[in-house]
Formats: structure tokens, C-alpha cells, sequence
């Protein structure tokens, strides 16, 4: 299966196609050095189209290969930045059924193509804008190891772009704890036509400087058509910093207290 896209910056539908964090928040911690854990040391292997028989049996688990996850994504390059759109990285992607990451991986790839040091500077807007990237994809799997494996990749990705701007330079604390948020919030474990009711995901708005206004909202199907941004009950009253993003997991109320950075 492959994601889905939409036109509007803030809504794309892909159908088929630090500080320390709280507690029980994210799979991985961040590092001392300003960068994302990963979740193992070694170094992933060249991931094949099935892992076993039994889980293409029992899951009907069959990974795209990345040529056609190239071509699938070139169908639709007005998504992505470019030369002539360079901010062009805000358009939210959906994968319902993520696997390990092989659609999200590339997705990613290509929105950090044009967030450069010499575009975007040193500091918060650089660490903003890789946030949003990273904020617009969402994942769900129906497997736990998948999900683990898909926000591992991710992780590797924003790490190495980060060395390839800044070498060893750390990020800040806020965004490494900000990336751990939108990971774990927008790849999940799920059945995503089972359970398409009861699965909330938060819609990450870019406000002013460098903040985001959440949105929670359930996956609810509509004539068989999953609505990722359906009208929201819950939702930030005041932008909010990114780097308050792991301390404040539910909605803000109070904007006097988010108006810089923690």
C-alpha cells in the first residue's frame, strides 16, 4: 500500500498509497550530543520485500520495493520542495499501512533536501523547519516491531542531515525532545481500517516564530474515505514553542506561559 497526498499545504491524503522527556513519552531517549537515540546501535540492513512467510501469511505483510516507492512519489512532486517551491514542506502525508518505513523514509528525504543551514540559518527556524517536515508525515502500522522500526529510520535520517549541516554541533535540547513527540504521536500501532474510530492523531500547525497549534482528531472513515483532519475537539487555544511540545502533551490553555523558548 502506498500514502496518500493532498493539495492543500495542510491537508494531504496519500490514500493506500532536550530535556528529557516524560515519562512513558517516546521509544527512544535523547542523546547527550544533540541528537536522536536510535533504538539499536547496528546498522540496518538492506530491508528485503518479506521478512517471513508466516507474516506475509498471517499480516499479508509485503514491503514496497524502493523503486516503486520512487516512482509512486514522483507521481506526485508538486508535494514536495523544489527549486522553485523551497518552502514547499508542509504537505502532510498518511500511510496507513506504514510497514517499516520505506514510503515515510523517502517522504522525509525529500522534504529535508531544501532545509539547509545556508537557507533556513542556524537556531530554532533551522530546528523548526525540520520539525515540520517531520510533522506532516504520519505512519500507522498494525505491528509493533514496524512501527519501532519505522521511527528508527526517521531518527537516522534527521540525524544525518543534522551532521551534514553542523557536523558534531548538538541540536538544542527542545528539539530533540520535540522530534521524540512527533514521532510518537504520528507513527502509531494500529489497524488503521479496524480500528479507523478510535485512532487520534495531532495535526502539528506552524504558528508564528517557531511554534506549532495542535490539533487532535480521529481517523474516522466517510464513505470508505479515511478523513485524517476531520473537525478537531480538542485544540491548542495559543501557539506553543516547539521546545514546550514534551512538556505539554495536551492542549494548551495559558499562552502567557509559551511565549519563548523553555
Amino acid at each position: 500500500m502506498g500514502p496518500v497526498a493532498s493539495s492543500h499545504p495542510h491537508r494531504t491524503e496519500l490514500t493506500g498509497l532536550a530535556g528529557a522527556l516524560p515519562a512513558g513519552v517516546g521509544d527512544a531517549a535523547p542523546t547527550a550530543f544533540g541528537r536522536l537515540r536510535l533504538a539499536s546501535d547496528e546498522a540496518r540492513p538492506e530491508a528485503g520485500q518479506i521478512r517471513s512467510r508466516e507474516r506475509v501469511r498471517n499480516l499479508a505483510e509485503v514491503y514496497t520495493h524502493k523503486r516503486e516507492v520512487d516512482a509512486m512519489l514522483d507521481l506526485v512532486a508538486g508535494m514536495f520542495p523544489s527549486a522553485a517551491d523551497p518552502g514547499n514542506t508542509d504537505r502532510t502525508f498518511l500511510e496507513p499501512a506504514c510497514g517499516s518505513g520505506n514510503f515515510l523514509e523517502e517522504i522525509l528525504r525529500r522534504k529535508l533536501a531544501f532545509v539547509t543551514a545556508q537557507r533556513y540559518e542556524r537556531g530554532e527556524r533551522y530546528e523548526h523547519r525540520i520539525l515540520r517536515c517531520l510533522a506532516s508525515i504520519y505512519g500507522i502500522d498494525i505491528t509493533a516491531d514496524n512501527v519501532a522500526e519505522s521511527r528508527n529510520r526517521l531518527r537516522v535520517l534527521v540525524n544525518a542531515h543534522l551532521d551534514r549541516d553542523f557536523e558534531s554541533d548538538p541540536a538544542s535540547a527542545g528539539f530533540v525532545s520535540a522530534a521524540e513527540v512527533v514521532l510518537e504521536t504520528n507513527i502509531v500501532q494500529a489497524d488503521a481500517l479496524a480500528d479507523v474510530s478510535t485512532i487520534e492523531l495531532v495535526q502539528y500547525r506552524p504558528g508564528p516564530g517557531a511554534t506549532f497549534i495542535r490539533e487532535w482528531s480521529f481517523l474516522d472513515a466517510e464513505e470508505g474515505v479515511p478523513d485524517l483532519f476531520s473537525p478537531a475537539p480538542r485544540r491548542d487555544e495559543a501557539p506553543v514553542h516547539f521546545s514546550y511540545l514534551s512538556a505539554h502533551p495536551e492542549p494548551v490553555t495559558a499562552p502567557e506561559a509559551l511565549e519563548g523558548a523553555a
